[in-house]
C-alpha cells in the first residue's frame, strides 16, 4: 500500500474513533438537528469499517444450522471508506410524518408508529418531495452508510455486543431501532460484494432488488417456530449490523419494510455492472433446425445425468470446496422444466440445506430456511450434456421454492413460490412470477398476482403445470393445505388472479386440459383411494371436482407425479409404482417407475416401465426401488418427450417419444451418431457485428448434434464463450472471459470424460482448481485467495469428500 492510501486510511480510522470517543463523552459535535416536519437528524461522521462478516456466528442467535458463519452474501468482510460527514434519522419515518407527504397512507400496524408497507419507489419519492419541501437534498442511505452507522464504531453482531438491544435504545452514535424496528431500504441495487476494499461504495449500477437492512423478510430457525420473537420480527440473526436483505423497489406487500432519511449530497451510482449467471448467457436465438429429431415412427430413448454431485446430496463444505456457488446447498428438488422456442432445454431446482444438516434434523426447517435458492442449468440444442448449473434467483433472506416453467406460445413464464412471513400460511401471496422472451437470456421483473374475490387456504408452492383452457383462461396449480391443491385462475393474461373455489382430492395435483373443455389433475402426496392415487375431474373450471380412484398406485412424501397434453393429442403421465414408503395396492408388484400414454382422456392407460432410474438419494427402500421423486415432463418441438427426475443422486434426465412408450418389448437402444452434412450457422447483434457462430451437423436418427467450434463475441469484437464439439460433446478447451477481456472460467474436455475446471479472480489470480469424471467432482479441488495463497485443498472420490 503506497504511503498516501495509508495516510487517507489512518485519517478515516481517526475520524471514526474520534465520533465513538464523542458519542460515549455525550459531546454532540457537530449537534443534532431536528427538520421541518419533527424528523430529529444525527451528525454521522467519516470514518472507515469492515463490512460483512468475517467470523462465526454464535448459535445462541438462533441461525441456521447448516450456516455457521453467515450467509454467503455477507462475504467476503471488506474493508469500507466513508468519506464524507452525512445527517441520519435517529428512527425511522413515521406513520404521521410520510401522510404529510401522503395522506392516503394506511396504517400498516406491526410497527407503529413508523410507517411501514411502502415500496422503495414509494421512499425515494418520499425523500425527493421533502427535498423541495425544505432545499435540502434527502436520499436514502446507501447500504455501506446504513452499515456503517448500524455498527457504530464496533466489530460485534450488533452494536450493543453479542445479544439484540432493546428496542427505542440508541446505539453508541445515537441511531434507535437499527436491529429492532421496521426493515429498511437503502439506495442501492442488491448484488455480491466485492473482494476488494471499497471507497464510498453504491452497489451495483443495476440490478432486481433493492437492499433492505435491518432485519430478515422471512425470519427463520427451528428454535423460532414457536418462538413470539418471531412474530414480532426479532430473530436475532437476522437483525445482525451484517445481516442482508432485499425486494424488488416496486413492491408493495405485507413485510414490516419502512425507511430512515440522510440529509446529504446526491450520490452518483458508479458500482460494478452485475454479470448475468451463464445460464443466461450466450443463448441463440434462432434455431431452424429445432424440428430435427428422431423419426416419431421408431422408438427413441436416451437418458443423462441432470445435476452434478456436489451439490446433488453434498455438504455446504463440500460444494463450496469443489469451487460452486456459495448459494448452492446440498438437498436440490421440485424441480421445472421447459423447451425454449430456441431448442433449448431450461430447467431449475430449488436448493435448500440436506436434512442431515437442518437444525435437529428436521426436514421442515431446510426446505423454508430463508438463504433457499432457485438454481438452473441449461442443456443448449444440440449438445449432449447439462452444463453447470448457475444461482438463478435468491431473493435474500425468503425462501425461493418450488419452480415451474410455462412456455406461453413462446414467453417463458417462471413461477415459484415459498413461505411468507408465517411458513405456510395463507394471508401471504400464492406464488410470484417472471417473463422472458428471449429463451431466458433476461426476465422482467418480479411481478406478484393481485388477487380477486374470495381466498381459501392453501399453500405457497405452485407443482409442476400450468396451461390455458378453452376459452383463454391461464390456470396454475399450488398447494391447498392437507391432501388438496387448488387451481389460480386468470382471465386477463396474468393482470388478475382468483382462487377458483374447488380444491383436488390430493396434494401436488399435476393437471391438464381434456378435449371437452374439462380439466384433469392426478396425483395426491400421501392420499389415496384404497391404496391409489386419486383423479380429480372439473367440469367447472376448478369450482368443483369430482374425486374417483385411478389403477396407479398411491404416492408419498418426495414424490410428484407429472401429466402433460402431447403434440399428437395424447395425455402422457409418468409415477412410480409404489409409495415412498414401499406400499403398494394389491394386485401391483411391479417396482421402480414408469411412464403411460392414454388415448381416450384418462379413462385408459397404456404402460411402460422406464428403465434406468435410481432410488432415492437418502432414504432408499430395502429392495431399492427407483423413483422419480418430485418429476416433470414437456415434450419440444421435434416429438421428444423430457422428462426429469429429482431426489436421485444424481438426477437424471430421460428423452423418450411415443413410439418408445407404445414400444411393447424393452428398451430400444440408442442409434449411432453419423453425418457428413456439416450446418454452418451465425447470429449478428442488431449493427451487423457477429454476435455467434457455431456448426451442426444431422445424427442418424434424426437429431440436430452441435460440431466443430462454436464463438461467441461481445458486442465490442471481444471473444466471450469458445468450445468445440464433436457429435454433441465437448472436447478441449472451452473459455468464458468477462467483458474485460479476462478469463473468468475455462473447462479442459479430456476423451475419457474427465474434465478440469479452473476458475479466477478478477485480478487474473486463479481461484478454484477441481476435476470432474461424468458429472463428479473427483480427485484434488484447491482455492486460492485473490493473493495467490493457497486456501483449501479437498480430496474427493465420486462426487464425495473425504474427511
Amino acid at each position: 500500500m503506497c504511503l498516501r492510501k495509508k495516510l487517507i486510511v489512518a485519517f478515516y480510522c481517526l475520524l471514526s474513533f474520534r465520533a465513538g470517543l464523542a458519542s460515549l463523552l455525550g459531546d454532540d459535535l457537530p449537534t443534532a438537528y431536528t427538520n421541518s416536519l419533527g424528523m430529529k437528524l444525527v451528525p454521522i461522521q467519516a470514518g472507515v469499517f469492515r463490512m460483512g462478516t468475517d467470523s462465526r456466528v454464535s448459535p445462541q442467535l438462533k441461525g441456521p444450522c447448516h450456516l455457521p458463519e453467515g450467509d454467503w452474501d455477507e462475504r467476503p468482510a471488506h474493508k469500507v471508506a466513508i468519506q464524507f460527514q452525512f445527517d441520519m434519522g435517529v428512527s425511522e419515518v413515521t406513520e404521521e410524518q410520510y401522510r404529510a407527504f401522503d395522506p392516503g397512507y394506511k396504517n400498516g400496524g406491526t410497527f407503529t408508529p413508523y410507517v411501514t408497507g411502502v415500496s422503495w419507489n414509494d421512499a425515494v419519492a418520499f425523500c425527493q418531495w421533502l427535498s423541495r419541501k425544505e432545499s435540502k437534498n434527502y436520499r436514502l442511505p446507501t447500504e455501506a452508510e446504513w452499515e456503517y452507522a448500524c455498527r457504530a464504531g464496533t466489530a460485534t453482531p450488533f452494536s450493543s455486543g453479542d445479544e439484540l438491544p432493546l428496542a427505542e435504545v440508541a446505539n453508541p452514535w445515537g441511531l434507535k431501532n437499527m436491529h429492532t424496528g421496521p426493515m429498511e431500504w437503502c439506495l442501492d441495487w442488491y448484488g455480491p460484494y466485492l473482494f476488494s476494499d471499497q471507497t464510498d461504495p453504491t452497489g451495483p449500477t443495476e440490478g432486481i432488488f433493492k437492499v433492505i437492512r435491518g432485519g430478515g423478510l422471512q425470519q427463520v430457525s427451528p428454535q423460532d417456530i414457536y418462538d413470539p420473537f418471531w412474530n414480532l420480527g426479532l430473530t436475532p440473526y437476522y437483525s445482525r449490523s451484517a445481516n442482508r436483505s432485499a425486494l424488488p423497489p416496486d413492491y408493495h406487500g405485507q413485510e414490516p419494510v419502512g425507511f430512515r432519511i440522510v440529509a446529504a449530497p446526491e450520490i452518483m451510482g458508479t458500482g460494478p455492472t452485475l454479470e448475468a449467471p451463464f445460464v443466461r448467457q450466450c443463448v441463440k436465438q434462432r434455431s431452424p433446425n429445432v424440428e430435427w429429431g428422431p423419426d416419431p415412427a421408431i422408438p427413441y430413448f436416451s437418458k443423462r445425468h441432470i445435476l452434478p454431485v456436489p451439490p446433488v446430496n453434498s455438504s455446504n463444505e463440500a460444494i463450496r470446496a469443489a469451487g460452486l456457488h456459495p448459494g448452492f446447498l446440498g438437498h436440490n428438488h421440485s424441480p421445472a422444466l421447459e423447451v425454449c422456442p430456441n431448442g433449448d432445454v431450461l430447467a431449475i431446482y430449488y436448493s435448500a440445506a440436506r436434512y442431515s444438516e437442518s437444525c435437529q434434523g428436521r426436514s421442515d426447517f431446510g426446505e423454508i430456511s430463508p438463504d433457499v435458492a432457485l438454481i438452473a442449468t441449461r442443456l443448449r440444442y444440440g449438445s449432449e450434456e447439462w452444463e453447470m448449473p448457475s444461482l438463478l434467483y435468491d431473493i435474500p433472506d425468503i425462501a425461493d421454492q418450488a419452480p415451474l416453467l410455462w412456455n406461453n406460445d413462446g414467453v417463458l413464464n417462471l413461477f415459484w413460490g415459498g413461505p411468507g412471513p408465517v411458513p405456510y400460511s395463507p394471508s401471504g401471496v400464492p406464488f410470484k412470477w417472471v417473463s422472458s422472451r428471449d429463451n431466458g437470456s433476461s426476465w422482467d421483473s418480479i411481478k406478484f398476482p393481485i388477487l380477486q374475490g374470495p381466498v381459501g387456504a392453501f399453500n405457497p408452492q405452485p407443482i409442476n403445470s400450468a396451461f390455458r383452457g378453452f376459452d383463454g383462461t391461464i390456470y396454475l396449480p399450488t398447494d391447498g393445505v392437507g391432501g388438496t391443491s387448488v387451481l389460480w385462475a386468470s382471465h386477463d393474461d396474468g393482470r388478475t388472479w382468483s382462487d377458483t373455489g374447488g380444491r383436488t382430492g390430493g396434494r401436488h395435483s399435476t393437471c391438464a386440459p381434456l378435449k371437452d373443455g374439462a380439466i384433469l389433475c392426478l396425483g395426491g402426496k400421501d392420499t389415496d383411494i384404497d391404496g391409489y392415487m386419486p383423479q380429480s375431474v372439473s367440469y367447472d373450471g376448478g369450482r368443483t371436482w369430482k374425486v374417483s380412484r385411478t389403477s396407479f398406485p398411491a404416492v408419498g412424501g418426495n414424490q410428484r407425479p407429472t401429466l402433460i397434453r402431447l403434440k399428437s393429442g395424447r395425455l402422457f403421465f409418468a409415477s412410480d409404482y409404489q409409495h415412498k414408503k414401499g406400499n403398494q395396492p394389491k394386485g401391483v408388484t411391479e417396482r421402480g417407475s414408469y411412464v403411460a400414454v392414454s388415448e381416450d382422456e384418462g379413462k385408459t392407460w397404456q404402460v411402460r416401465k422406464l428403465p434406468h432410474t435410481l432410488p432415492h438419494e437418502s432414504e432408499p427402500l430395502p429392495d431399492k426401488a427407483a423413483t422419480l421423486g418430485y418429476a416433470v415432463a414437456r415434450q419440444g418441438s421435434n416429438g421428444v418427450i423430457h422428462l426429469i427426475t429429482s431426489m436421485n443422486e444424481p438426477c437424471m434426465h430421460f428423452e423418450i417419444n411415443e413410439a418408445w412408450v407404445l414400444q411393447k418389448e424393452q428398451a430400444s437402444a440408442i442409434l449411432s451418431h453419423s453425418s457428413d452434412k456439416i450446418i454452418r450457422e451465425q447470429e449478428n447483434y442488431p449493427d451487423g457485428r457477429i454476435r455467434a457462430r457455431w456448426s451442426g451437423l444431422i445424427a442418424s436418427d434424426g437429431r440436430y448434434l452441435l460440431h466443430d467450434q462454436e464463438t461467441w463475441f461481445y458486442p465490442n469484437g471481444q471473444r466471450q464463450w469458445e468450445v468445440t464439439y464433436r457429435k454433441g460433446r465437448k472436447v478441449g478447451w472451452e473459455t468464458y472471459w468477462s467483458s474485460e477481456g479476462r478469463k473468468s472460467w475455462a473447462w479442459l474436455h479430456h476423451p475419457d470424460a474427465t474434465a478440469l475446471w479452473v476458475q479466477w479472480w478478477p485480478n487474473g489470480q486463479k481461484k478454484v482448481e477441481s476435476t470432474w469424471r461424468d458429472g463428479r467432482c473427483e480427485g484434488t479441488a484447491s482455492q486460492w485467495d485473490a493473493f495467490g495463497k493457497i486456501l483449501t485443498q479437498k480430496q474427493f472420490v465420486g462426487g464425495k469428500l473425504l474427511k
